[in-house]
């Protein structure tokens, strides 16, 4: 009881702070200067696959992997559990990889009660310290939870109530900076405490300092008649972070908003848009920053051709900490021959040197539908977006292609702080790949991933860690029902 009327007290309150709107700020002052983390010290290779989880049938759309120092890395994953028979629930779980014995932990429940699994998020820090966050099914409504793990204490902590239940099933976006602190942002249409009702983009802040969430809910969005969806954040080693969303206009139109939190003031920033008005629709954005705080954002836009035909291409836009201003918006990528669309792009930055890696999928219009997974890299040094990668490419120049169309949300990738670089897909032919980049150079011949060969997969995800070590979850499907398979880039 007492845990309910503190969640409850702590939304309204979140809801007091910018109820009158937020003040217009800036980010707080940079990161300070820090030695350069030195990526991959040799050629590696990938691992022999071994099963992560002992569950029989899993639910993929809550896998999620994270990586921190040299030798970390953090698995999340559902799967149907018995536990409270007859009523059959998906369950959150967690493994952790341990270098020292080259395996990883059984899997540890982090759900305190049961409930359906709804959503997931997992991020970590370079120090070995983690953060998941998920939503589950209550007697009381959709709640969020969280449970963090400590690298002193090699254990998760008990999952934690965040918030009062939820109206629907929000998107929701976790993000934590070098030094454990995180910000956690959703979005959702409030019907219960808000008279009318309201779409919202929330978020809260945890920090590591006091190893507590130390913020309640705050709403973010000024205009609250038009959906929200798909939040993006990113944070500096002090606590700044920079959050974006997409958000349609009054005449429908969806623009990317964003808003900053100012680490120095304790303060979040009114909201803007930072989408170009003049062009078309604009979604699903991703964002990342580097070491000294300088940040970029990527995601899709619609434009009209000279002839009148809509396209969709790629935007870039920098955030420049020393000046704490958005640069123009720019355009990065488009196929004006075919007049195809690029979707969920995801961006990752080298954090030493502010070079960027971003990546999405691209359908060309008119079918069939022969999906790729093509990128573009930027350059610090230069200020300028230059190569473009095609990831999903064979080496064959008699068959370029790697036998199957790259399925939608690929590809995922991954970045250590020197530049090595990883980037992992799934294609319609039931097979997942990962192609690997040492910095500075180009990116290797793709690698399939699966337990043997013929073996069937459906969706892969990975991540990397601060010394180039990478870490590939994939789910695979037989007769027997799906089972999670893991290997390291080592």
């Amino acid at each position: 009881m007492s845990l309910h009327f503190r969640c409850v007290s702590l939304f309204v309150m979140g809801l007091l702070l910018c109820e009158f709107g937020c003040a217009v700020c800036t980010l707080g002052a940079a990161p300070s200067p820090r030695n350069p983390i030195a990526g991959a010290a040799s050629i590696m290779s990938w691992s022999k696959p071994q099963r992560l989880s002992t569950g029989p049938s899993l639910s993929w759309e809550h896998t999620r992997v994270a990586a921190g120092p040299s030798g970390s890395a953090f698995a999340i994953f559902a799967h149907v559990t018995t536990q409270n028979a007859p009523h059959d629930y998906t369950a959150l779980y967690a493994s952790r990889y341990t270098a020292t014995s080259d395996t990883w932990t059984p899997e540890q429940p982090l759900q305190s009660q049961p409930g359906n699994l709804l959503r997931s998020s997992l991020a970590a820090d370079e120090q070995g310290n983690a953060m998941a966050v998920w939503l589950q099914q209550t007697p009381a409504g959709n709640t969020f939870f969280a449970s963090h793990f400590s690298a002193a204490t090699g254990q998760w902590s008990l999952a934690l109530q965040l918030t009062f239940p939820v109206d629907d099933i929000p998107t929701m976006r976790l993000a934590m900076s070098p030094t454990g602190d995180a910000v956690f942002v959703w979005t959702t249409l409030c019907k219960t405490l808000c008279k009318p009702v309201e779409h919202r983009v929330m978020a809260m802040r945890y920090g590591a300092a006091s190893n507590r969430w130390v913020q309640p809910p705050v709403p973010l969005n000024t205009a609250r008649d038009t959906p929200s969806l798909w939040p993006a954040a990113a944070l500096d080693a002090n606590g700044s972070a920079l959050v974006q969303w997409q958000q349609a206009d009054a005449r429908g139109t969806q623009a990317i908003h964003g808003s900053a939190y100012n680490a120095d003031k304790f303060q979040w920033c009114g909201d803007s848009i930072l989408s170009r008005s003049n062009y078309g629709a604009a979604t699903t954005p991703a964002i990342a920053m580097d070491a000294a705080g300088n940040a970029l954002a990527v995601w899709p836009q619609h434009v009209a051709t000279l002839t009148g035909k809509l396209m969709q291409g790629i935007d870039a836009r920098r955030y420049d900490r020393e000046s704490n201003t958005w640069q123009p918006a720019e355009r990065i990528d488009s196929h004006i021959s075919d007049y195809g669309g690029m979707f969920n792009p995801s961006i990752v930055i080298a954090t030493n040197t502010g070079d960027a890696l971003a990546g999405w999928l691209y359908l060309p219009h008119p079918p069939p539908l022969t999906g790729a997974a093509e990128g573009r890299v930027y350059l610090a040094s230069k200020e300028e977006w230059d190569i473009r990668p095609r990831f999903d490419r064979s080496v064959d120049p008699n068959n370029p292609r790697l036998g199957g169309t790259v399925l939608g949300g690929y590809p995922v990738l991954a970045s250590d702080p020197a530049g090595d670089q990883v980037a992992f897909w799934a294609q319609s032919d039931h097979t997942a790949w990962a192609s690997y980049q040492y910095a500075p150079g180009n990116f290797r011949a793709p690698e399939p991933l699966r337990s043997a060969p013929g073996a069937v997969v459906g969706a892969i995800t990975g991540a990397i860690d601060l010394n180039g070590h990478a870490t590939a979850v994939w789910i695979e499907t037989a007769a027997d029902g799906d089972t999670l398979w893991v290997a390291r880039y080592q």
